[in-house]
């Protein structure tokens, strides 16, 4: 087949340069970058090539979303997303309420809502935490990212508080899943699911927390000493990446215990809570972070993302999923992490602009070990390319290519992806799905809306669909109960 030639707008290359090209191209051959560079020049080298217009837009890399949770989509905003409540309810929904039929049509949402927000690869949980009673709730949940054509990392390990209890609600089989359990599960997930889809699906080890136990000395618990040892094990035999949450002293016991498992194959997920000496742990081992700037944890807790990436952590901003009260949004999540970190530290110069729109792409991809694969556009990479349309009140005036990228990191949202490319094949054309082997957006929105109703009834949830006694007038939720 001929290359394709993407072409008609400034290229934002994210590559070792850090190259902006106005004119720029893209020339695509099979799943990979054939080249990129100035249109005259790809054209004269390429002169069969197939054109793809995309006058008045950035053609960008991909956006990697390094952390998120399947099964948000279809538990946004429920009891309005206050704090414990909400992981209570989600929990129950999760691991008592929600068969395949659930997680299919969840992933499809969720898929559907990246892809749109120019989201070419992903990581999410199955489930708040990782639903491992059954490999089946895994592929299920990938399901969508198939269809779509999306590049998704399925996490899966041992979840919190084992022995967990689950429900399947479609043969009535109950799993009491301890640690065994759980990491046979995963290693099962690994053989059905790992390079499915033509590499674009694949498996990522996966605990719920780090160190989900520790005593009052904060040294991890005997039970999270072997769980760090096999969830470590299982990572080495199968060359595969660790992600997990980690939160205060989570770091600095793993180190204490396993120093083993802290290497540049493991991304901690929100930090909310870590130290200074974790983070010197962090960076002197090769441990990224993926922080999320509009989750709980940050709330409660802060992470020290400008002294981590001035210690040399690899930093990546992501949206920790849709839910309760958040989007897949990323691109407008990097902005809220800057301002977050100006207001902190009292300093409007920190984050420049060109620096989040690297926690977005390549840092996200190095966190997740796939930055020979993604995150720029290079020669040799994979051809996972969007294109932001600049043509509105909110990205104009046109100016000049030095203003592209603030102007993208400061005002564009997904909204503005109007154009997306996996591995070579169009995904989004002109702001409308395109992916051969996805359901109708309608039939989407409708088998979600189904599938949610059906889990919310199954655990008596139905009272988090009213509205909050405190929506109106209070100044924070629980007023209305006191």
């Amino acid at each position: 087949m001929a290359p394709t030639v993407l072409v008609g707008g400034t290229v934002v290359t994210v590559d070792a340069d850090r190259r902006v090209l106005d004119p720029g191209a893209v020339a695509v051959e099979g799943d990979s970058i054939l080249a990129v560079g100035p249109p005259d020049e790809l054209f004269a080298a390429h002169p069969d090539a197939e054109r793809v217009d995309l006058e008045d837009h950035v053609i960008m890399p991909g956006l990697v979303d390094s952390h998120g949770h399947a099964g948000h989509s279809l538990t946004k905003t429920l009891l309005d997303g206050t704090g414990e409540e909400w992981l209570d309810l989600v929990k129950e929904i999760y691991f008592e309420g929600s068969g395949t039929a659930f997680w299919e049509a969840e992933g499809r949402l969720a898929a559907l809502e990246r892809l749109r927000a120019g989201v070419t690869t992903s990581l999410s949980y199955v489930g708040s935490m990782p639903r491992v009673d059954d490999p089946k709730f895994a592929a299920a949940a990938a399901t969508g990212y198939r269809e779509f054509g999306l590049r998704h990392l399925v996490a899966v390990g041992p979840p919190d508080g084992l022995p967990v209890h689950c429900v399947d609600p479609e043969t009535g089989t109950e799993t009491m899943v301890d640690l065994d359990h759980a990491m046979t599960t995963t290693e099962a997930i690994l053989d059905d699911l790992h390079g499915a889809a033509g590499g674009r699906i694949r498996v990522v080890v996966a605990p719920s927390s780090l160190v989900p136990e520790m005593n009052g000395d904060g040294a991890a618990t005997p039970a999270s000493v072997a769980q760090l040892r096999q969830v470590t094990e299982l990572a080495e035999r199968a060359d595969l990446p660790i992600h997990a949450h980690a939160y205060a002293g989570e770091v600095a016991a793993a180190a204490s215990t396993e120093p083993e498992i802290l290497t540049e194959r493991l991304s901690l997920a929100h930090c909310a809570g870590l130290d200074s000496e974790e983070v010197r742990l962090m960076a002197e081992n090769g441990v990224a972070a993926s922080h999320g700037p509009l989750t709980h944890a940050y709330a409660l807790d802060r992470f020290p993302v400008v002294e981590a990436m001035e210690q040399g952590v690899t930093v990546a901003v992501s949206t920790d999923g849709s839910a309760p009260d958040r989007s897949f949004d990323l691109l407008s999540q990097g902005r809220i992490a800057a301002q977050l970190q100006r207001a902190h530290h009292q300093d409007t110069s920190l984050f420049p602009a060109g620096r989040l729109l690297e926690s977005m792409t390549v840092d996200a991809a190095a966190a997740l070990g796939m930055a020979e694969e993604v995150g720029s556009l290079e020669a040799g990479k994979r051809a996972d390319v969007i294109a932001i349309d600049q043509r509105s009140a909110k990205l104009g005036p046109s100016l000049d290519a030095g203003q592209t990228v603030p102007r993208l990191v400061h005002y564009a949202d997904g909204g503005d992806v109007s154009f997306a490319m996996v591995d070579g094949a169009v995904c989004l054309q002109d702001g409308d799905v395109v992916a051969p082997d996805a359901l109708s957006v309608e039939a989407v929105l409708n088998d979600a809306e189904a599938a949610a109703r059906t889990a919310i009834d199954r655990v008596g949830g139905e009272h988090a669909l009213d509205a909050h006694p405190d929506l109106w007038g209070a100044v924070r939720y629980g007023e209305g109960r006191e």
